[in-house]
């Protein structure tokens, strides 16, 4: 009897934490299936497109700064977008931490760019092997000079909004310099990413008109961890550029850095 009622609380012990995580993904994310829900809570990371009238809404949680911008990509008439969303539990250094001092640690994370060096993608060229991504990642004193080059910042206290100049070399683009805007709030941790300078392919040839690439990326805090989510919407482009002998599949190339830095961000978060 007694090894019955020990088998009982050990079950017991591992699906109540499942069925309530489950529950925070399901009011967050209502119009996720139920599939869906477990491969979150696995760890898998969903993706879509808004490519041939695909929708990405049901990644996003309503009423969230990253879900207005969600909506905006998926009216759009002349740009098409990749979004995606991973469920991270937090650590157990996050288990006593009040929901503000969470978010200025999530915070200082992900501002901690100078970290994304050598972070590695799956390169569809090199045969869906990892390559080098990131080659150099550092704040700019201003969007022009790249002689005074900043370290990581780190806040003491949590802000509401703030913008940083960034740069960053890549194997693909080359280096290019962005503009970084936050916008929080007590769960929600939104920054948006614009280029400030045409991305280009080989160094010649304009893949992203400055100003036209968007990335925004989000945490949410749950009780019992975060979501994080993602959107790139790239306007007045099509899908495709073919350079030379050379096509890029953008939104493929884009979802791999979408994936890329979410590994790199729950690295962070888990050291």
């Amino acid at each position: 009897m007694r090894k019955r009622i020990l088998i009982t609380l050990i079950i017991l012990s591992i699906i109540t934490p499942m069925v309530f995580a489950e529950s925070l993904l399901e009011s967050s994310l209502p119009q996720l299936t139920e599939a869906e829900y477990t491969r979150l809570l696995s760890g898998e990371i969903l993706e879509s497109n808004t490519i041939d009238g695909k929708q990405i809404l049901q990644f996003f949680v309503p009423g969230t700064t990253m879900y207005t911008k969600a909506v905006e990509a998926e009216h759009s008439d002349n740009s098409f977008s990749v979004a995606a969303v991973s469920y991270i539990p937090f650590p157990r250094s996050y288990e006593k931490l009040s929901t503000l001092d969470r978010q200025l640690k999530l915070f200082n994370t992900l501002r901690a760019i100078s970290t994304q060096e050598g972070i590695e993608y799956i390169s569809y060229r090199a045969g869906n092997k990892p390559k080098l991504l990131i080659e150099r990642s550092s704040y700019m004193e201003d969007d022009k000079n790249l002689n005074k080059l900043l370290p990581d910042p780190v806040a003491t206290t949590f802000p509401y909004s703030i913008q940083n100049f960034v740069y960053q070399r890549d194997t693909s683009f080359g280096g290019n310099r962005y503009l970084h805007t936050y916008t929080n709030s007590d769960h929600e941790i939104f920054v948006a990413i614009e280029n400030i300078n045409a991305i280009k392919v080989l160094g010649l040839f304009t893949a992203v008109p400055k100003g036209k690439l968007k990335i925004n990326m989000a945490t949410y805090q749950l009780e019992d961890g975060l979501l994080l989510m993602a959107l790139t919407t790239i306007e007045d482009r099509k899908p495709e550029v073919k350079v030379l002998t050379i096509s890029v599949d953008l939104p493929s190339a884009f979802m791999r850095r979408i994936r890329a830095l979410q590994i790199w961000f729950v690295e962070q978060l888990n050291r």
